[in-house]
């Protein structure tokens, strides 16, 4: 599905817009949600921290003896990839977001019933893996497991923090998550390094936690 978000971050709960985990029969609960914040890093930076992200997803998949994860942990896990100016974004990491089907050229508008678009916002629920080959960014076929991404590509550059004001006053106001995770394009977490994170936080919820690259 694809959003012209027509507000400021701060008003996009108030304007009534909203993300597909809510409009499920039995909307879904976000236990962890995952930023990827880019200005114009390059499709190989990006599908480095990608396939990380992916590969932790699957990590949380296979715990099938927890409370929290198993088999269905991907609905309880969004990954957000949020891209800083419609102007800037790498066009061979954009050729990646569409072939994840998170992006669709074409769609997205400048105006909205007379408005200036502030953020277009796609969402689809990806079964593609990706593989790095030397420098080349390849597609596996199909993931593992399915993974929830939300990708925002806003109008104008903006800087990181106005991103994290996205994911924090927008989307997180709708998801209402129990724990986020933030990365820069580029930072490959290990295979279960955002698990562990989780795991530090579930035992002691008044931590803070850094993934070190």
């Amino acid at each position: 599905s694809h959003i012209g978000a027509t507000c400021d971050p701060n008003d996009f709960f108030e304007e009534r817009f909203t993300l597909r985990q809510k409009l499920f029969a039995k909307p879904r609960h976000t236990e962890l949600f995952i930023v990827v914040t880019m200005y114009n890093e390059d499709d190989f930076l990006f599908a480095r921290t990608l396939i990380g992200v992916f590969k932790n997803i699957e990590h949380m998949c296979s715990r099938t003896h927890s409370k929290t994860w198993g088999k269905d942990a991907w609905k309880k896990i969004v990954v957000c990839v949020i891209s800083d100016g419609r102007a800037k974004i790498n066009p061979r990491t954009r050729a990646v977001l569409a072939a994840l089907g998170v992006y669709q050229d074409g769609i997205a508008k400048q105006q909205v019933n007379g408005k200036d678009v502030t953020a277009h916002i796609y969402e689809y629920t990806t079964q593609i893996a990706l593989e790095l080959k030397g420098t080349q960014v390849q597609i596996k076929g199909r993931s593992a497991v399915p993974v929830q991404m939300i990708f925002c590509l806003k109008e104008k550059n903006q800087k990181k923090i106005n991103s994290h004001r996205w994911f924090f006053q927008a989307f997180g106001r709708v998801l209402d998550p129990n724990i986020c995770v933030l990365l820069d394009a580029g930072t490959k977490p290990g295979k279960d390094s955002i698990y562990r994170l989780w795991k530090a936080f579930d035992v002691a919820p008044m931590c803070e936690g850094r993934i070190p690259a």
